[in-house]
Order: structure tokens, then sequence, then C-alpha cells
């Protein structure tokens, strides 16, 4: 029988004559007399078929005959339940939606990257613009509203938001102006020499008709006045159209992307159109006179004339550009650096940077400091690898070489003979160019900084305890190299003062060290 501890509710199974006998609880070491009251009732068992108690006869077997009440109320089911509400999306919503999405984002990211005056959009025009984001806008709309079935209000939003940023695109990026008047021209034409010969007289209606004046006219209804200027080109071939187009870019300061209109059934003659310019109409035809002759000069119409001089365009012996001994090969390359095309300028840049200076070399040396501010960044590298030869020591370059650096750095491009070149010379200013170029790789720029010498603790110093530990450590190798008494002192006393880690003040008593052997 089992029995069950009144103190612990602990159960044992023990003999049936130990009823009345005092037991001990093995779980609680409670004494107890064993009674009844401590025995538990072993509860009967019933299996299937089986009929040994009589209370069981109380359970009727017939069935009952009428419906009863039920308590609880019936369930009910809509019928006209849409499945795709209430599961998970489809996987053709679920594309629909990312489809719209990257369409939109993907015209707006193009546009940001691309749209601009010199991007490669450049040549759309504002009402295409329009066009394009249009298309794009509503197919993109269409399939994110289509795809947002549970949360159409937010596909709705989300469409809408974009589009409105699609539509002011064209806005923000307008394309450059274009003539109603163009034609496109017949590269496979025999190009024809224009005579230089006076034009019969003329209405100027008439002549502005014939030279396609428009895209001027253009401009200048959403440009200042003062900004717009047209060059009118005769006696060019497409391919000098080009070039002469590429410098007026550059030797306008690239302020804005040129385009070029041609004009004529000969492809003799091409419109140039530049806005939003810095430089007078005065100072774009003293450019212009480079390859041509200034034929006529209108300030109210802001259109400038220009005949090509065909003289200007004959190519040279290329052997005499290529031979540096040949005698003529100097004066023969200043005249290339004198030339419109910029491509004739990089070329002669790279002869004469592997060349060695001779009797033109102040002529050239000039030549190149006037080209700087107006050239390329490829060709800005090469007048400074040339200058680095072909400079005297007290040549005044350093002013055009820093601007030049300024621009290269801003783009990326400064190269270190570029450094070089203003560090040996001592040029102002050229530290702080040399501070961000360190900071961004301060392995390659190291040797940099030590040519500086003690200007190389008035950049670092002060930005010692901002270094992170990579930084510091070269910083300290530098110092170590070119600091004096003064520095270690300071140096010293960042260690006493600061909280700085372990590898931090290893590398700053390292260059301690190594500035107390070199006094």
């Amino acid at each position: 029988m089992k029995i069950e501890c009144p103190d612990c509710a602990q159960e044992f199974d023990v003999a049936d004559d130990f009823i009345g006998k005092k037991v001990e609880c093995g779980s609680c070491d409670h004494q107890f007399t064993i009674g009844d009251e401590h025995v538990i009732a072993e509860k009967e068992r019933f299996y299937p078929g089986e009929k040994k108690s009589m209370d069981l006869g109380k359970f009727g077997k017939k069935a009952s005959g009428g419906r009863g009440e039920v308590a609880f109320t019936p369930a009910s089911y809509q019928s006209d339940v849409n499945p795709d509400m209430v599961g998970p999306p489809r996987p053709r919503k679920t594309l629909a939606i990312f489809g719209g999405l990257a369409l939109m984002g993907l015209v707006i990211i193009i546009f940001l990257l691309g749209g601009g005056k010199e991007g490669p959009l450049r040549d759309i025009e504002t009402n295409n613009r329009y066009v394009l984001c249009g298309f794009s806008a509503l197919l993109g709309s269409i399939l994110v509203i289509y795809g947002s079935d549970k949360n159409r209000w937010l596909g709705v939003m989300l469409a809408l938001i974009l589009s409105v940023i699609l539509m002011f695109i064209p806005t923000m990026f307008p394309g450059n102006p274009v003539s109603s008047f163009i034609k496109p021209m017949d590269v496979s034409l025999t190009p024809v020499t224009e005579s230089k010969s006076v034009i019969e007289p003329e209405s100027m209606s008439d002549y502005l008709i014939r030279i396609g004046y428009d895209p001027i006219e253009e401009a200048l209804f959403t440009h200042p006045r003062e900004t717009v200027v047209g060059i009118y080109v005769r006696n060019a071939d497409y391919s000098t159209q080009s070039k002469i187009a590429s410098y007026l870019y550059y030797a306008t300061g690239r302020v804005s992307r040129e385009v070029v209109f041609p004009r004529g059934d000969t492809g003799q003659a091409a419109m140039i159109l530049l806005v939003e310019q810095k430089k007078s109409i005065e100072q774009i035809a003293t450019l212009c006179e480079r390859f041509g002759q200034v034929v006529k000069m209108e300030k109210d119409l802001r259109l400038i004339e220009v005949f090509t001089d065909s003289a200007k365009m004959t190519e040279v012996n290329e052997v005499q550009l290529k031979d540096p001994e040949d005698p003529d090969f100097e004066f023969l390359n200043l005249k290339s650096l004198k030339h419109f095309d910029p491509e004739w300028q990089l070329a002669a840049a790279k002869r004469l940077a592997s060349a060695k200076p001779g009797e033109l070399r102040a002529d050239i040396t000039e030549q190149f400091v006037d080209m700087l501010p107006v050239s390329h960044p490829e060709l800005q590298l090469e007048i400074i690898r040339a200058l680095k030869v072909w400079a005297e020591p007290e040549s005044d370059i350093g002013e055009a070489v820093l601007n030049a650096a300024k621009n290269l750095h801003a783009e990326g491009r400064v190269s270190k003979v570029c450094m070089e070149l203003l560090i040996d010379r001592q040029v102002a200013g050229c530290e702080l160019i040399l501070m961000d170029l360190w900071n961004k790789d301060p392995v390659l720029w190291a040797d940099h900084f030590i040519k500086l010498g003690a200007g190389a603790e008035l950049m670092l110093l002060p930005q010692i305890t901002k270094m992170d530990t990579g930084h510091l450590s070269m910083a300290s190798e530098i110092l170590g190299k070119v600091g004096t008494k003064e520095c270690g002192n300071y140096l010293k006393g960042i260690m006493e003062n600061s909280e700085l880690d372990a590898k931090k003040i290893k590398s700053l008593q390292a260059a301690i060290d190594e500035i107390k052997k070199r006094s």
C-alpha cells in the first residue's frame, strides 16, 4: 500500500501490516503513526468492455431525441475574401515594386552623375529630358502601385514622391541650347576651302539667318547677356571645328561646356556657343586670333566671326619635332605649344619634358607658364613635368604651378613631380596641399614631408594629438628625421600631459630619441 507523509506529502510503498506502527519519513525525518488517514486510496481502473462499477449504470445509452440549444454563436465566413490581401505577396508583385523603384532611381542617379553641362547627357535637349523623365515616372509608378496591394496608399505616395523628383530633374539639369536651324552634317563631304573674298552686302537679318544665329538668341533668354558669346567659324573642317571648340572650352576656364552647331553644306563652317562666361567678348576675340582672323565682332549681338587661317593648321615635320639634336627642335616645339590644338600642345610638352634645355629655355618656360591656367589636367601635369626641367632656379613659376596644383588636387590628380617642384622652390601654400595628401596616404607622401624640413613641424605638431596610431607613427618618423630640439621638448610635453596609449607613447619616444641623436 501507499502512504503519504503528513508533513512533506512524500509518498512511500509499505507493507499492509505497518498500520498502527510509528515510522519516520525518509524525506523530512518527521515521525508519525500510520493510520487510515495516511493511506492513499487507489483509484478504480476500467478497460473497454468492462462494467465493474455499479455507478456506471446511471449513464444511459439512448441518444437524445430532440435538438437542444447551444451556448455559443455559430461561426460565419466571408465568401469574397481576396487571397492576395491575406497571404504573402506574390513574386510578380514584389518584382514589380523593385522594378519600378529601380527604374526611377536609376534615371535619377544617371542625371545626377551625367546630366550636367559637361556630362555625357549634355547633348540631350531639355524637352527630351522631360519626355525621358516623364516616361520613367509613369512606367515606374504603374509598377510600384501594381505591386503594392496590401499598402496601396504607401505605394501611391512613394510613386508620387519619386515622380515629382523625376519631373524636377530637367529643371535642375537643363539641356544645352539647340538651334532650330541645325542640319545633320555629312562628314563624307569633301571639304572645300572657303575663299576669304568679301561677301556681297546683305541685311543684318539675312546675315543672322545665314549663319544660324538662333542658338545665341535662345541662350540670351536663359543667361545674362554678358555671359553669352557665339563664335561663327569659317574655313574649318569638322575636325578643326572640334579642336577649336575644345581649345575655347579650356581657354575660357572650363566654366561651361561648348556646343558646336554645324553650318552650311560644305562642312566648312560652324557656330560655337559659349555660355556662363567670365571673360569679356574682347578677351574671347583675342583667344580666337590663335587660330584665325577676327572678321567681325558684334558686341550687342554677342557674336564673333572668325576666318580660320589655314597656315596655322599646317602640320610640321615630325622628324624635326622628335629629334632633340635637330637645330629647329626647340623652335618647332615652341610653335606647337602656341598652337590652339591641345593634342599638339600635349605632344610638345611630353617631348620637351624629356629634352635638355637650350637657347629658347626662357621662351619655352614663359609659354608653359602662360598655358598652365587654361590647360586641361593631363596637359597641366605634362607642363609641370617639363617646367621641372626647363625652368631656371630664379624664374618666377611658383604661383602658376601652385594654382595648377590646387586644381589638380581638387580633381584628385596632383602628381609627385608637381609637389616636388613646389617644395624645391619653397612655394608658400604647397604645405597645405601636402598635408591633405599625407592625411589620405601617409606612406606615399612621407618623403615629401621630410623635404619640407622645419616646415614639417608646423604642419604635424598641431595635429599630432588628434592622429590615429598609424598616422602618429608616421608623423613620429618624420619628426625624428627633421625635428628640432624644441620639437623634442614639445613631444615630451605631450607625453606627460596627454592620455595616450602605449603604442603612441612608444612612437613619440622613438622620435624624441632620434632628435637627441641628431642634436
